[in-house]
């Protein structure tokens, strides 16, 4: 399977280019037990006297509440993400989790949760196959929201039977031939789909005749994403508790395989190495995928101005690009946003890696600084 490159941040970058005043709030909406309903109207009571005692905009705290309370459609645990500003709600978004529910009121978002938890999302169709087609399941790691289809055939001729002579081979051969137009038809149908949209990982699983036939009926695009699994299927009776062990394990090699072609990239090709490298290659514009361990930069202050790119150790920095009142915020925020602002992507990291002493690099798309090796 050839890792894919996930979809830059640019969702967000509506919400990294907002400058002053931006609301940004994280809450927990799970309803996941009887009292559920109550403790979400709970927790946007306390992040409403929150807001208005930052001194937010009693209009937009508002509207951001009446967010909050609106149902998810989803059970078990989900988050809601909410960045509003001049008066409107910018960015709102669900995630599939419970994350600490808190607000800010500053200079920028704060969107480096959000954009850790896109950054991690794996993108998956399940397919379940068999003689006549397939249903299929469209869903990510990060986020709530599932859809489901089907891909149905149009041949009726499907079950063999025993017997013999020159018209059982002929209606024998029908047979096959339904079966492999059928496991075509699931292939483009499948082709199609990760034509028009992410789709990081397909995981066929079923009658095994029919998802082989799948496998080698699937384009190229398709192919390089696709798995057949062991279990599972669309019959009464399949094992979905196996099933689900396989698909956790794919999506599971399948980040892996992510991080291993980034740190790949960071040993031999244009990097920047610690957080003196990557701000500059973040305000050159020059990052295609920053690269941060959580907790890496905590209590680390940068400043910034009105654009993403604007970013600095110190208000000097700022003014130097003409910034006249550069604003103070975090850095890891600050290196996030810049991230967003240049489309590039997010590699989050949990755990240290060698090749960054102090948690912080970018892959580059490119490399203006002067070679120290030229003469």
């Amino acid at each position: 399977m050839t890792p894919t490159r996930t979809a830059p941040l640019s969702a967000l970058r509506p919400a990294a280019e907002l400058y002053g005043d931006v609301v940004t709030t994280y809450v927990d909406v799970s309803r996941n037990n009887e009292d559920g309903t109550r403790e979400v109207e709970l927790r946007a009571e306390n992040l409403r006297r929150e807001l208005l005692g930052s001194s937010a905009d009693e209009a937009l705290v508002e509207s951001v509440s009446e967010r909050i309370l609106r149902p998810t459609g989803h059970g078990g645990e989900a988050s809601r993400v909410i960045v509003a500003h001049g008066g409107e709600v910018v960015t709102e978004a669900l995630l599939a989790s419970a994350v600490p529910s808190r607000q800010h009121v500053g200079p920028i978002a704060h969107l480096l949760e959000l954009a850790r938890a896109t950054a991690d999302d794996v993108r998956y169709a399940l397919v379940k196959v068999d003689h006549t087609g397939a249903d299929i399941t469209i869903a990510g790691t990060s986020g709530p929201d599932e859809r489901e289809m089907v891909s149905e055939g149009d041949h009726d001729v499907l079950h063999k039977f025993k017997g013999g002579g020159w018209a059982h081979r002929r209606f024998q051969m029908r047979v096959e031939d339904s079966i492999e137009r059928n496991a075509e038809k699931v292939a483009n149908d499948l082709d199609r789909l990760v034509a028009q949209e992410r789709i990081d990982l397909v995981l066929v699983a079923g009658e095994p005749t029919s998802c082989a036939k799948v496998r080698d009926s699937a384009g190229q695009k398709l192919a390089e994403r696709l798995e057949v699994l062991d279990h599972g299927g669309r019959a009464e009776g399949a094992s979905d508790e196996r099933l689900e062990e396989e698909v956790a394990a794919a999506l599971e090699r399948c980040w892996s395989a992510r991080l291993m072609s980034v740190l790949e990239r960071l040993g031999g090709g244009a990097k920047a190495v610690g957080v003196a490298e990557t701000v500059e290659a973040l305000r050159r514009g020059e990052v295609e995928t920053l690269v941060l361990l959580q907790g890496a930069l905590d209590d680390r202050e940068a400043y910034v101005g009105p654009e993403p790119l604007l970013l600095g150790h110190t208000p000097d920095e700022l003014k130097a690009f003409g910034v006249d009142e550069p604003a103070v915020t975090r850095l890891d925020e600050a290196m996030a946003r810049a991230a967003i602002g240049q489309d590039a992507d997010l590699l989050p990291l949990y755990a240290p890696v060698g090749l960054l002493p102090d948690g912080v690099g970018a892959v580059l798309r490119f490399d203006t600084r002067p070679d120290p090796t030229s003469t």
